[in-house]
């Protein structure tokens, strides 16, 4: 079979698989359908929460409002890998407020990560983070609504 000819093949047996493979609907043919009254509207709202994640789409939790206490900024670091980390969630880093310069940095919880599966959609990410009476711990809670208290004063995490 002459290239050409080959590589078109292919091309034409891909396209159908392609465009429900990528579909939020199982089901879809890939042909147009006609939006539902506010659809426009939720899918651009949606666009706005959903980020990409490696090859696949998922719904990331909103940025947290970061925590300041006597001039440190409190908040999630999403990307701990850069840090050396395998994960990329679960930290809590302290930055100062007039310079920007991470102080110290804590992993909150591990995450235990399931072979074969893309790792990035495993991440699990804080949902809450709230400052305790008393200015001295920091309350964390994740996707998994499992609660974690971060000591402001040593650093230690335990669970709550």
């Amino acid at each position: 079979m002459p290239r050409f000819n080959r590589f078109f093949l292919i091309y034409l047996l891909t396209i159908p698989g392609s465009v429900s493979a990528c579909s939020d609907n199982p089901v879809d043919t890939g042909e147009p359908r006609q939006a539902a009254a506010g659809e426009a509207e939720l899918k651009q709202a949606e666009s706005k929460t959903m980020n990409t994640i490696g090859s696949r789409r998922r719904r990331l939790p909103p940025e947290l409002k970061p925590i300041t206490v006597d001039g440190v900024v409190y908040q999630e670091l999403r990307q701990g890998n850069k840090l050396g980390y395998e994960q990329k969630s679960g930290f809590l880093i302290a930055l100062d407020q007039k310079t920007g310069e991470m102080l110290w940095h804590v992993r909150a919880y591990p995450i235990q990560y399931v072979e074969g599966k893309e790792t990035d959609v495993q991440e699990v990410f804080f949902t809450r983070l709230e400052l305790l009476p008393g200015g001295k711990e920091i309350l964390i809670e994740n996707e998994l609504e499992k609660q974690f208290i971060v000591n402001l004063a040593d650093h230690s995490v335990t669970c709550k």
